[in-house]
């Protein structure tokens, strides 16, 4: 992997997470002629809703991993995520292990992301512009303004638009599809033990807990391992 891959790969999740947390949502006044107001509003509303939850000081961990997991469930394609995370492997697990799977995945992004999602705060996310995919997706270009003087993170965030609303299917960071990087991390995980899947389910729960201990993955590359 090279320098600029691995800085991205290691970065990418936790500017995902500033830009949940983002503390106060703009816009710019430009529109071009093939924006989605709708997805922009849409991005803004649900960052405003993850900022209301971590910064919630009455909730215990627990209640705070509850109410993400439902911000996820209402407006993630969860299901669609985790397929597609498995990327060659979609169709290897038995019906027990996809069950099993599917319920780790969802644990494994609400603890991850909750534990990021706590160190952040005060960060200004700009929507700058959003692009209509066809007539079932739209791309909402962003940026994270940091307090700090830091330069600039560009986010594109990927809607699917689903049941008359939008549902997030992926997020691009630093030039990082978030989605794409943890299927690559899944399948290496199960490629690495020879095709078994049990791997990954033991993968996950290893990743489950370390979380719950404050240890958390920054790369790809050591997710697979």
């Amino acid at each position: 992997m090279s320098r600029l891959n691995f800085m991205r790969s290691a970065f990418a999740p936790v500017a995902f997470c500033v830009a949940l947390l983002a503390s106060t949502v703009g816009s710019l006044p430009a529109q071009a002629a093939n924006a989605d107001p709708a997805a922009e509003a849409w991005v803004s509303n649900v960052s405003q809703q993850a900022i209301k939850i971590i910064s919630d000081k009455s909730l215990d961990r627990t209640g705070r991993e509850a109410q993400f997991a439902a911000l996820l469930g209402t407006n993630a394609d969860m299901q669609r995520i985790a397929a597609f995370c498995l990327g060659q492997f979609l169709r290897t697990p038995t019906p027990d292990q996809k069950n099993e799977y599917i319920k780790l995945f969802d644990n494994f992004v609400v603890k991850v992301y909750v534990t990021r999602l706590s160190d952040y705060h005060d960060e200004k996310l700009v929507i700058t512009g959003s692009q209509l995919k066809g007539d079932t997706q739209a791309l909402v270009q962003s940026q994270i303004n940091f307090t700090n003087g830091r330069e600039p993170v560009k986010v594109t965030w990927w809607l699917l638009k689903k049941d008359g609303g939008y549902k997030l299917f992926d997020v691009n960071v630093v030039g990082v599809w978030l989605a794409q990087e943890q299927r690559s991390a899944f399948t290496s995980v199960i490629n690495n033990h020879g095709g078994d899947f049990t791997a990954l389910l033991d993968h996950l729960k290893q990743q489950i807990a370390d979380a719950e201990n404050g240890k958390l993955p920054t790369t790809a590359a050591t997710t697979a391992q």
